[in-house]
Formats: C-alpha cells, sequence, structure tokens
C-alpha cells in the first residue's frame, strides 16, 4: 500500500487526511454553530472555547490537507464528461480556498480583539496586537461566517457528485477515497 497518490489511486495519507479534515470541519461548524445557539453568555463562552480549542488542535491536519493535495499527483478522474470533471474541479479548490480562510480569519478574529487564544487550559497563543483593531476584527468575523455557511452547498455537491458515480456512473470513484487498493 502506497502512502503517496498515484496517476491510478490515492495513498492512504491522502485518504485519511480527507476523511479527518471532512470529520473536522463538520465538528467545528457544529460547534459553532453550538456557540450561536447558546442560551446565555457563559454557555456561548464555554461554547467558543471548545470552537477555538477544536479548531486549535485540528489546524495542523486542516494545513497538512491543504498542502498535502497541493503536493501530490492527482488520480486521473473517472469521470468521461469535461463540463462536471471542471465542476468537481471547482469544488475542490473552492474546499481548499475555505479551509485556508476559515484557518485565517478564526485566529485573525481572537487577535484582533486583542487577546490570546487559549487552547482548553493547556496553553495559550498571544495576540500579535496590544490593542482591539476594529476594521480587522468585523472583517476576520465576516470572512469567518461567510466562509463557514459557503461550505454546506460545497459538501451537497461533493456528496452527490460521489453518490452519481456510486449510483449511476458504478464506477471507483467512491472507492478510491475509501480504501487504498494494492497497485497492480
Amino acid at each position: 500500500m502506497s502512502w503517496r497518490n498515484t496517476r491510478t489511486a490515492y495513498g492512504w495519507a491522502a485518504i485519511a487526511l480527507h476523511w479527518i479534515a471532512a470529520a473536522a470541519v463538520v465538528t467545528l461548524y457544529l460547534l459553532g454553530e453550538r456557540m450561536e445557539e447558546a442560551a446565555d453568555r457563559a454557555q456561548e463562552l464555554a461554547a467558543r472555547q471548545v470552537h477555538v480549542s477544536v479548531g486549535v488542535l485540528l489546524f495542523a491536519f486542516l494545513v497538512a490537507q491543504i498542502f498535502w493535495n497541493l503536493s501530490q499527483a492527482r488520480p486521473e478522474p473517472l469521470e468521461k464528461q469535461r463540463a462536471l470533471r471542471l465542476v468537481a474541479g471547482l469544488v475542490q479548490i473552492l474546499f481548499l480556498v475555505m479551509i485556508a480562510l476559515l484557518l485565517i480569519s478564526g485566529p485573525a478574529v481572537i487577535w484582533s480583539a486583542a487577546r490570546p487564544i487559549r487552547v482548553f487550559d493547556w496553553f495559550a497563543i498571544p495576540s500579535p496586537f496590544s490593542s482591539r483593531v476594529d476594521w480587522l476584527h468585523e472583517a476576520a468575523e465576516f470572512v469567518h461566517e461567510a466562509a463557514a455557511k459557503l461550505f454546506w452547498p460545497l459538501i451537497v455537491l461533493h456528496v452527490l457528485g460521489g453518490l452519481k458515480h456510486l449510483v449511476i456512473d458504478r464506477d471507483r470513484t467512491v472507492q478510491r477515497m475509501l480504501w487504498v487498493r494494492r497497485a497492480p
């Protein structure tokens, strides 16, 4: 089994990073929703602390996902229709852009308020700003919320594409991201 991608298959590293990133994005979104639905300020702060802490812990996996995707060969698409290959490629690029925007805007929201990023009660990453930067704070909040909301249409397109390959085309597209095939 190869840890690297080939022109015909994804390696185990790409598969693991894909599913860790998928779980991370869904988890962080749900934790963010929990903040929004908090009954009072204390619950909101507690939910924010968990969201931020989990986000920092998953930061390395999400950055690894971006760099791994950019550094690896991409298996040849099994999709025969050029327009659908272009849509699939665009969705993949937009996923990476959204992850990058979230990785930048999340810490910027906290740091622009001149607060450290606290990871549970383990450690804190100090803010590079000595006082609040209102314009950056507002911009970072807007970008973070917009990028989080834009994930859902991309996820729907991604899942529909996978279902199309599984049910209609009956090709190996979905299976290539579920397990590593032995080289022939």
